[in-house]
């Protein structure tokens, strides 16, 4: 392109574009008004694709959203309001699935392909002898999200039911989004501290060492809340310098006691056959503890990216009518 390009004579297409001839070439461009307002200077409203997440607490517990498998695979539309619905709550079930081991796969393809990680493509949540996880056992789980360890943590989760006759074993789900919202209001100088300090995590057994540093809340661009990272399980010891660690430990503390406060807490207890999928780095997920003498519970899981979902839904939309 020449140095000195300019915009030379401009002019309304018939069919309401704009068209510029450029100066010194005379190269000649058109472009369309749906383009130009998606692209118009000064609004990012054309760059999001959900601009306002519908936060929640106890109350998706009577509400969660949710489809069935029959209609999302059987209609286009079905499939595109699911997908909606994952994206803007974050959270979705689909109810009566293939119950097939391994199934989790395919249903992610739904969205796209598995993402693996160092547990796997799929991994099975069910007790072990020889854990090398809390999940992997029959103990209750504080509510956390998955992989803070990781420079770019897993976007949605899948758990996908094949068994679940023990006694316990409820999901409890937190807005991680909310959670963080409630914390700005309530103790600010505390948001403060966890959305700009880094904190170290870590993951270790005898084949993996994978750590990362990073706040427990990271901001957009425009100050919101844009991920959560939060699990004392993976936490390393606390660095931060000595006239600011009683501050960042307080902090940490007082995040934890607004993540479980029970307003906040969504508890669903999951059928065979139905499929729990959330945003890993806006959803905190925990488990009351079951006991494995009274029947089975066995939930297969796996990940995919949140680039793939918004693929899915932008290419959905193009065959969807106008609304």
């Amino acid at each position: 392109m020449p140095p000195d390009l300019d915009a030379g004579p401009v002019s309304i297409t018939d069919a309401g574009g704009l068209r510029v001839q450029w100066r010194p070439e005379g190269h000649v461009s058109d472009y369309d008004s749906d383009w130009l307002r998606e692209h118009r200077g000064g609004s990012d409203e054309g760059s999001q694709l959900a601009p306002v997440p519908v936060t929640w607490g106890a109350e998706l517990s009577k509400a969660m959203p949710a489809a069935d498998y029959g209609e999302v695979t059987s209609d286009h539309g079905a499939l595109l309001d699911w997908l909606r619905l994952l994206r803007d709550f974050g959270i979705a079930v689909l109810r009566d699935t293939p119950r097939e081991p391994l199934s989790v796969l395919t249903l992610a393809g739904l969205i796209g392909p598995a993402r693996a990680t160092n547990f796997g493509e799929h991994f099975d949540v069910l007790s072990k002898q020889e854990p090398n996880s809390n999940a992997y056992t029959a103990l209750g789980l504080l509510c956390h999200t998955d992989l803070p360890n990781w420079e770019r943590p897993p976007d949605y989760q899948l758990l996908h039911c094949l068994e679940n006759d023990a006694e316990g074993g409820d999901s409890i789900l937190v807005d991680g989004f909310r959670a963080a919202e409630t914390l700005r209001a309530q103790e600010p100088a505390a948001f403060r501290l966890l959305s700009g300090t880094p904190i170290d995590f870590r993951f270790q057994d005898s084949e993996s060492d994978i750590r990362f540093r990073a706040p427990a809340i990271a901001l957009d661009e425009a100050g919101s809340v844009a991920e959560v990272r939060f699990n004392f399980a993976v936490m390393g010891a606390v660095r931060a310098p000595a006239n600011r660690m009683g501050a960042l430990c307080r902090a940490l503390r007082a995040f934890a006691e607004v993540i479980r406060d029970p307003a906040l807490e969504c508890h669903y207890r999951l059928s065979p056959g139905e499929l729990l999928i959330f945003d890993n780095r806006r959803v905190l997920h925990g488990r009351a503890a079951f006991d494995p003498t009274t029947g089975a519970r066995h939930l297969q899981g796996c990940y995919v990216d949140r680039d793939q979902l918004f693929s899915r839904i932008r290419v959905l939309e193009r065959a969807a009518p106008l609304q």
